[in-house]
């Protein structure tokens, strides 16, 4: 019998590797099939239309992939896409206009003010933008905030229309942990460091409600203020119509002045060919078939400028696009490239990260804290740059951001929770142990911590936050004092951190290249671009999902539990007694 089981298991081991094979054999010819059609010009004609289908997350960097129009799959979109292929179509002869759909565009309002911005220069060339959009719902404010910028603005009649503000909401799970009879044992140092609340409270606190609402103050602020000059309306009239609550159809925007027009898809065709002078149906081209038409830059200068992306949350280990990671060991790498290439001139860091592991962003630190002594390291603030994300900050030679950018949160945290009681009364589930010390398991999970220990962990996470506020003070010519002022967990938008002495410039990225050009002595156009890291492409995330999966097919039974185990926990010991220091939220341009 054994042997008829080992044939058996062996036959159906060939038949896997063999469908791997094929699989990653499939994929690899798409890839080459894909990456020969990218490299031949597209076929964009004359008297084109640039269509700017803006839906979904807008990433920070990426480039077109053409294994997903291969797939006939939607391509992700990147700031840098987007400005690249505007910054192309003002000059192309080819492209005679653009016709902008917002609709569901998820991105922070840096971003957002960014595209914006770059479609306020594509209008420049004299070239209209046309915006509109389709379908039972019309528009939300961060659409109609990147519509402003076009000529006119069209969406269908009858269709939904929010105009109503601005909120952020927080889930409170103490209620669930009650019931479940987990407790928690959560502790922080800085009272604004709302990511504890959550696990404590059933609500916020005024510390945290305060800093938020600033947040929410800051973006109705540009929102209001945007709309107002692009409708040549007061701000007390826009403000108004967000606040009344009677807006909600694309009938009441028209009737409002918010709208130019209220017309189907085909109408709006038909008016873009009035504007250009184009006759009979429009030829279109999308963003993703338009960028492998854009011609390359080909600078004759070896002198470089960096750009590295750190997006994502700080964890210790390789970053992962997928899983939206921001690796220690993969950071440090591509700082070292930069760091060795002596082409590299200057580099500017581009962060966009909530923050993480405190440890993990030490590391971080003391890569860019060594780059420095090398050449000039300039920090260029995204969507977000607050905690772990700030911590990194503080290595560079000068801290640019937008007045948008949600920054600053220095503080920390650190989280343990008890299940033991959970297991007993709901499962039945009891657990015994010997140990070497009364110390040895403290963060099993499995019972809540004793005073000593708590006090103990106490320390370590007040050792992380004097740590913290030392880079601060380092960075920022101030005293530990002062930085605690304004520390204690606080997040801040960049207009209030340039107010506090947490950054030093407002401005986007195009001014921090500038600004590190100028501090390498490189002469406007003197010097070319270079990014890192290479963001993944859909094999490379299909291989990462797919040999996990293989993974799993050729362990026995046995393996596979204990891998899961092994995941479970590594996941309960990144958690457990760990200083974070990460935003209170996830923070995006929430409606």
């Amino acid at each position: 019998m054994r042997f008829f089981s080992t044939l058996i298991a062996s036959v159906l081991g060939s038949l896997i590797a063999v469908g791997v094979l094929i699989f990653l054999g499939s994929l690899i010819m798409a890839g080459i099939i894909a990456s020969a059609v990218s490299t031949s010009e597209a076929p964009i004609s004359s008297e084109s239309v640039l269509v700017l289908q803006l839906s979904g997350p807008i990433q920070e960097s990426g480039t077109a992939d053409p294994i997903y129009d291969l797939f006939d799959m939607p391509q992700p979109q990147s700031l840098n896409q987007i400005r690249t292929a505007l910054e192309s179509a003002a000059t192309d002869e080819r492209i005679e206009a653009v016709w902008l759909k917002p609709q569901g565009a998820i991105a922070g309002w840096p971003t957002l003010l960014e595209i914006r911005q770059s479609l306020l220069e594509f209008k420049e060339s004299g070239k209209p933008i046309v915006a509109s959009a389709s379908g039972d719902f019309a528009m939300r404010e961060s659409d109609y905030f990147l519509a402003s910028a076009a000529d006119s603005i069209y969406a269908s009649p009858r269709a939904f229309f929010e105009f109503n503000g601005f909120y952020l909401g927080v889930s409170f799970y103490k209620g669930l942990l009650d019931k479940l009879n987990i407790e928690p044992t959560v502790l922080r140092v800085g009272s604004y460091k709302g990511g504890i609340e959550p696990y404590t409270r059933e609500n916020l606190s005024s510390e945290n409600r305060a800093q938020l609402t600033a947040v929410l103050e800051n973006w109705n602020e540009l929102m209001i203020r945007t709309i107002a000059q692009a409708r040549d309306l007061s701000t007390e009239a826009v403000a108004n119509l967000m606040g009344a609550g009677e807006l909600l159809t694309t009938e009441d925007a028209h009737a409002a002045g918010l709208l130019d027009g209220l017309l189907q898809s085909e109408e709006v065709e038909s008016r873009i060919g009035e504007l250009t002078g184009i006759e009979g149906r429009l030829k279109t081209s999308s963003l993703s078939r338009y960028a492998p038409s854009i011609p390359r830059s080909s600078s004759s200068h070896d002198s470089t400028i960096g750009i590295i992306h750190a997006s994502g949350t700080i964890m210790s280990g390789s970053s992962s696009d997928l899983s939206g990671i921001l690796g220690s060991v993969s950071f440090q790498r591509d700082m070292k490239d930069f760091r060795d290439d002596d082409d590299v001139k200057a580099i500017v860091l581009r962060i966009d990260s909530p923050g993480g592991s405190a440890t993990a962003s030490e590391s971080m630190w003391q890569a860019v804290k060594e780059t420095t002594k090398k050449k000039p390291v300039i920090i260029s603030m995204g969507d977000l740059a607050a905690s772990g994300g700030y911590w990194l900050a503080t290595a560079g030679d000068t801290i640019v951001a937008s007045p948008h950018t949600v920054t600053g949160s220095i503080g920390v945290y650190g989280m343990h929770f008890s299940i033991g009681q959970m297991l007993e009364t709901k499962l039945g589930i009891t657990s015994d142990h010997v140990a070497t010390s009364d110390y040895a398991d403290m963060f099993s999970g499995m019972r809540p911590l004793r005073p000593s220990e708590r006090a103990l962990f106490e320390r370590s996470l007040h050792e992380t936050y004097s740590t913290f506020l030392e880079r601060v003070s380092e960075n920022r010519d101030m005293s530990i004092e002062a930085v605690h002022e304004v520390a204690q967990g606080r997040i801040w938008t960049g207009q209030a951190a340039l107010e506090a002495g947490l950054i030093d410039k407002l401005g986007n990225l195009d001014d921090a290249i500038a600004l590190a050009a100028e501090m390498a002595n490189l002469e406007e156009g003197a010097y070319r671009i270079k990014q890192l890291p290479v963001p993944e492409t859909l094999m490379d995330q299909y291989l990462e999902l797919f040999l996990a999966r293989i993974q799993s097919f050729m362990e026995s039974p046995i393996e596979a539990q204990l891998r899961t185990e092994a995941r479970l926990i590594e996941e309960a010991a990144q958690l457990q007694g760990t200083p974070i220091a990460r935003l209170p939220l996830d923070i995006e341009g929430y409606d």
